[in-house]
């Protein structure tokens, strides 16, 4: 009897000590402070007011929503500057901090009536050509400029709204109008090149 008594007492003993045995082995998760850490974000200007999905705390990207939340914004972001919004830590983080995130220019695409050109030397070498570029940009501001070979500007002209003149007597070749619109508040600068090729 005193030996079961004995045993009993021993797994006992053993069933009391194994949760202790498995907390001592499973390592402590700790949590990162955010507290005044530098934090910074950049998005790209859509139209649209915007906040960050992604920040950059002291080089580490946490995500909104899984690694933090925005808990106060002094105003939202529209256009193209810098703005401040306050996160606080979830998950792996803890604290708040601010964060200074900005919104940067967009790209600004050129649209014409036409790529490239190509004509026989033949053809102008009779009757010179004209087309219109009919350019489309965010910026009013557009500028045209003629490369290529050294007599490009002396047979290819472009007015300042876009019309193209090829005078006859052109040597064979391939020549560019380059096309620029001026950055504006929120869109960087344009380029767009449109090939004209004389065979």
């Amino acid at each position: 009897m005193k030996t079961v008594k004995r045993i009993a007492a021993v797994l006992l003993a053993v069933m009391l000590m194994a949760p202790a045995a498995v907390n001592a082995a499973a390592p402590s998760v700790r949590d990162t402070n955010l507290n005044k850490k530098k934090a910074t974000a950049t998005v790209t200007y859509n139209k649209k007011t915007q906040l960050p999905t992604t920040i950059t705390v002291n080089g580490q990207k946490l995500v909104v929503g899984k690694d933090c939340v925005i808990v106060k914004k002094k105003k939202s972001g529209k256009k193209n500057g810098t703005y401040k919004i306050t996160i606080k830590g979830i998950g792996n983080y803890s604290g708040t901090t601010t964060v200074t995130y900005k919104i940067k220019k967009a790209e600004q695409k050129i649209k014409t009536s036409a790529k490239a050109k190509t004509y026989k030397a033949s053809t102008i070498k009779k009757k010179g050509k004209k087309f219109n570029l009919k350019t489309k940009a965010i910026s009013k501001k557009v500028t045209y400029k003629v490369t290529g070979k050294k007599s490009a500007k002396k047979y290819i002209k472009v007015s300042k709204k876009g019309k193209v003149t090829i005078k006859k007597g052109i040597k064979k070749g391939t020549y560019k109008i380059v096309i620029k619109a001026n950055a504006t508040k929120n869109h960087k600068q344009g380029k767009k090149v449109v090939k004209i090729t004389i065979k």
